[in-house]
């Protein structure tokens, strides 16, 4: 009798170490899994970390430098009008190639708003530009290194912001490049163009 209780002690003893035998094996499994998850999530809350900070840097250091800017007046048929706004420009120090045919101007003054496209002829709603020194491309529409000089034009053709501008008037223009980053040019025309066919900003 004695035998008989000791062999089902020892079945009741086998099977609970199953039991746990399992549970322990599910456990793992599920850790397993668990940390699967982990790793796979961290790796891309990491890979999306890094691009955020390219973008936020590229959006910091690629910033275009408005060296001079300048106004030509139609002296011929309309003293008072603006013809055209011309800006010269260039990278900021450490940026990346600035591609301007695709960039956006946004131009702002109290009569009018809108946005202009790179074109390579001049044309409503456009800009041009065109190679002052050093570029890489013809136009002038490509900036790669810090020497390089290249001028945007917006006509009064082109911009209904420029051709509302008379003496004493002033505009916003934001100038922003392929990365992001963005560059505000204030445009303010002196009180009067005494009969000058060009006037500075």
């Amino acid at each position: 009798m004695r035998e008989q209780t000791n062999q089902t002690d020892s079945s009741e003893r086998g099977q609970v170490g199953i039991g746990t035998l399992i549970v322990f094996i599910a456990m793992v499994l599920v850790a397993a899994i668990a940390a699967g998850v982990l790793i796979s999530t961290a790796g891309q809350l990491q890979a999306q970390g890094e691009a955020t900070g390219e973008e936020s840097q590229a959006q910091i250091s690629d910033n275009i430098q408005v060296l001079t800017s300048s106004a030509a007046v139609d002296d011929s048929t309309d003293p008072s009008n603006v013809d055209e706004i011309n800006l010269v420009v260039g990278p900021a120090s450490g940026a990346d190639t600035i591609d301007l045919t695709q960039a956006t101007i946004h131009a702002l003054s109290s009569d009018a708003s809108e946005s202009l496209e790179y074109a390579d002829a001049d044309g409503a709603g456009s800009f041009t530009t065109e190679n002052v020194y050093g570029t890489s491309s013809s136009n002038g529409s490509v900036l790669t290194s810090s020497g390089d000089r290249s001028q945007i034009t917006i006509t009064s053709t082109g911009s209904s912001v420029i051709s509302n501008l008379e003496p004493g008037d002033s505009a916003t223009l934001e100038i922003v490049d392929q990365s992001g980053a963005t560059t505000y040019v204030e445009v303010r025309l002196p009180s009067s163009f005494a009969d000058k066919s060009e006037v500075s900003l």
